[in-house]
């Protein structure tokens, strides 16, 4: 017997994977930037810059393990 192919489901990811491998590539994009960049600053004194960039790191850092975190508890309720 054929399984009845479920439209919507195949609509959904269609847009959600997208979407997910955009918000992992970009978070963990700018915590790389923000540890690189701080250590620029701290290397040449720019103590604003070194803890601007720092703060970026720690936002990103929030943000992708959140993004992480979500994407697990979708695999492992479905």
């Amino acid at each position: 017997m054929l399984a009845a192919i479920e439209w919507g489901k195949i609509g959904e990811l269609l847009w959600v994977a997208p979407v997910a491998g955009l918000a992992v590539a970009v978070t963990f994009s700018l915590l790389i930037l923000g540890i690189a960049r701080a250590g620029d600053h701290r290397r040449d004194g720019s103590g604003g810059g070194a803890a601007a960039f720092s703060a970026l790191a720690l936002v990103a850092g929030i943000a992708f393990a959140a993004v992480v975190i979500f994407a697990l508890e979708i695999i492992t309720t479905k």
